[in-house]
């Protein structure tokens, strides 16, 4: 890994300057970011040694948005059979909640304080039940994002450990509306025990 200057000079003969942060991340691939600035570079460059190390780190050239990791998950969803009721529901916390607020951003660029951030913007004109609830599909989105390979890490999982909460189910498709519902339904008696088309019913009530 290293930090370097690069020079060049414009059409107009003036000079242009940028700094480098070259790298190859823990799948052995070369990676470039540039910076305007050293201080950055030099941030840039010590955050992603740290994670590259960890191997937590996914390069914004590689990454795709929120957005459209969320309509992946919505795909995912379908494809695995869950109720309508249940995909509908994800897709008004991605539409009407998820996409306006954070869409836009790469996944590569998610942090536990953007995470929290996110909550914030939330909790102004929002319920906390329902805060809750959109956090854990951001947090399922994430974790349908990690099993495809785009991203290494899933930091609503990571925020919800740092502030001492319960953390998302790291699951997606129908185990993540099996996950919620089980959280949310009160045990079954022995004497009968759920069955499949039980819980799929229950999933479909749980968001």
């Amino acid at each position: 890994m290293s930090v370097r200057k690069r020079t060049w000079t414009n059409g107009d003969g003036s000079q242009g300057e940028a700094w480098i942060v070259a790298y190859r991340d823990h799948a052995g691939a070369r990676r470039f970011k540039s910076f305007d600035k050293k201080r950055d570079a030099d941030a840039y460059h010590k955050e992603v040694w740290v994670d590259v190390r960890r191997g937590i780190h996914t390069a914004d050239s590689t990454s795709i948005t929120v957005a459209e990791a969320g309509r992946q998950w919505v795909e995912g969803s379908i494809n695995a059979g869950l109720e309508r009721a249940t995909v509908d529901g994800y897709r008004q916390h991605l539409k009407f909640h998820i996409v306006p607020l954070i869409g836009a951003a790469k996944l590569s660029q998610l942090t536990v304080p953007a995470v929290r951030l996110f909550e914030d913007r939330l909790a102004r004109d929002r319920s906390s039940a329902m805060v809750r609830k959109i956090v854990r599909s951001l947090g399922s989105i994430l974790a349908d994002a990690q099993e495809r390979g785009l991203v290494a890490q899933n930091v609503v999982i990571a925020s919800a450990a740092t502030a001492g909460r319960i953390a998302p189910p790291a699951s997606t498709g129908a185990s993540a509306a099996s996950s919620r519902s089980a959280s949310t339904s009160p045990p079954p008696t022995r004497s009968a025990p759920s069955s499949p088309t039980s819980t799929a019913t229950a999933a479909g009530r749980c968001c």
